[in-house]
């Protein structure tokens, strides 16, 4: 998120929201579009994976957190240190969230007939 000055407050502060909950309310001071994109991102509602995942690859800003957000947490250092059956289990876990977030696949253009 470096050199990505709203990218950067979004990161920093949907992970507040999540973490540390008591101090939501100061995302209010940020403007409109990056509270949006935290909330998108924010873990809060009931919204089920589709929906959740839809919604963030409909805003390019909270796409662009939460694709960063997924290399980092699928780090193969990162997940080296812990045992095996977590580290597969989280691994399937980003695989499926990359594939969710992936924009829908275009049909190949019919041949052109001469």
């Amino acid at each position: 998120m470096r050199g990505d000055d709203e990218a950067e407050a979004v990161a920093w502060l949907h992970d507040v929201v999540e973490d540390c909950p008591a101090f939501a309310g100061r995302m209010q001071a940020f403007p409109a579009p990056l509270q949006d994109a935290v909330r998108l991102l924010s873990r809060t509602s009931t919204a089920d994976a589709d929906t959740y995942y839809a919604r963030i690859s409909a805003d390019p800003l909270a796409l662009k957190v939460k694709l960063a957000d997924i290399a980092d947490n699928a780090d193969d250092a990162r997940l080296a240190s812990l045992d095996a059956a977590t580290a597969e289990r989280l691994r399937d876990k980003y695989r499926r969230a990359r594939a969710a977030l992936a924009p829908p696949a275009t049909p190949a253009a019919p041949p052109i007939e001469h």
